[in-house]
């Protein structure tokens, strides 16, 4: 794991975002390692379990420190410096004086399009671990060749397999995740459980689709297959009730979670006999996919993009045939999306209701497929992928 022995991590650690909880796991399993997390940011509500709050004792002690001394321009810092880097390979203007020993860029992105001049720009970083292999190959066709694939990892303690408690009775349990817009495939979801329903009138959609970003939802204007956008309701969330049944799911055929803590979140996924996850693009291996098959749920993927790295032959149900909605559109910055054919969404959701012993199978072999999986081994293998560009 090379000689590192502190580590920065420049981005807001502990918000409900992925960015923060990918920071958060991550300086936890730094901290397990006898790595120093060094904190610069944290959530201003940030509250730990005390066993978390104990590992971390020591990094969120020095963090109003570095935070000191990131805002009178101190430095650089004599460690490396992990940046979250932009959609579009960015570093906000205000991070880009926070400097370590070297510089290290870490990336998630959705869009294929990155302008030269951030290429240039991001030359100065040592190396950039990226989140999926999509993202380390269009960073490589873009000519950078210090990059290093390590996807994000999964909590195995919170999200394991467990035996069903009957929260949702005698329902065959469709689980969707993942915050409300059009990249995610949500509108692919109501429009192909609509049809999946209206045959089997016990099943039940149930949804966590709610994020900190509402506003995020407008992007279903691009969809072709929804007969009107998600709207809000009176305190300013998102009307998911009201959008499922303007597309014709009935009233009592769909359950809104609202916004589902993470340690809340096992106990729903275990209840789910598939989930649905047809998104158009994953910059990262989509944490929520990962946790469905973690707890052992058999889960419905698009072939594309990040999904890619955790798909098996036997450990999910594939969505193969994948529309490039790049080529399609013309729209050079949704290049490597791909769309799902809501029929093949159907079929995928009949193989899962029909047969029950192989879509077990298939959830057995899923969380199989996450032991290695762990944030203690990826953090292992990220450690690993910096280790030939720290001193």
């Amino acid at each position: 794991m090379g000689t590192v022995r502190k580590l920065g991590i420049a981005w807001q650690v502990g918000v409900p975002s992925g960015w923060g909880t990918y920071g958060l796991n991550l300086a936890l399993a730094l901290a397990d390692r006898g790595v120093a997390p060094e904190l610069f940011f944290k959530a201003a509500d940030l509250q730990l379990p005390e066993a978390d709050a104990a590992r971390l004792g020591s990094a969120l002690a020095r963090q109003p420190e570095n935070y000191a001394a990131f805002r009178a321009r101190a430095g650089p810092f004599a460690f490396p410096m992990l940046h979250a880097l932009g959609d579009k390979l960015d570093l906000p203007a205000p991070l880009q004086a926070l400097r370590g020993a070297p510089d290290i860029g870490v990336v998630f992105f959705e869009s294929a399009v990155i302008p030269p001049e951030n290429i240039d720009a991001a030359k100065r970083f040592a190396v950039i671990v990226a989140g999926s292999s999509w993202n380390a190959e269009v960073l490589q066709r873009h000519g950078l060749t210090a990059v290093r694939n390590c996807p994000q990892g999964v909590d195995l303690k919170l999200f394991t397999p467990a035996p069903k408690q009957g929260r949702f009775g005698d329902k065959f349990v469709v689980f969707s995740g993942g915050k409300l817009e059009y990249r995610k495939g949500q509108d692919l979801v109501v429009a192909a459980f609509q049809r999946f329903q209206a045959k089997h009138t016990d099943a039940v959609l149930v949804t966590a689709w709610h994020s900190p970003w509402p506003q995020a939802a407008q992007s279903m204007a691009m969809s072709a297959h929804l007969k009107q956008q998600p709207g809000l309701s009176a305190d300013g969330r998102l009307d998911i009730a009201g959008w499922a049944a303007a597309n014709r799911i009935p009233p009592h055929a769909i359950i809104d979670l609202g916004t589902l803590r993470n340690v809340d979140t096992p106990a729903v996924l275990r209840e789910a006999d598939v989930a649905l996850l047809p998104s158009r693009c994953e910059g990262g291996t989509n944490l929520v996919a990962m946790e469905c098959m973690a707890s052992g749920v058999p889960v419905i993927l698009s072939r594309n993009t990040g999904h890619t790295d955790l798909m098996r032959p036997d450990n999910c149900y594939a969505l193969d045939l994948q529309i490039p909605i790049g080529a399609i559109t013309g729209r050079k910055d949704l290049e490597g999306w791909g769309e799902s054919s809501i029929d093949e969404i159907v079929m995928r959701l009949e193989q899962a209701y029909a047969d029950r012993d192989d879509r077990l199978r298939r959830g057995v072999a899923a969380a199989a497929f996450m032991q290695t999986w762990s944030w203690a081994a990826q953090t292992d293998r990220f450690l690993a992928a910096i280790a030939d560009f720290t001193p």
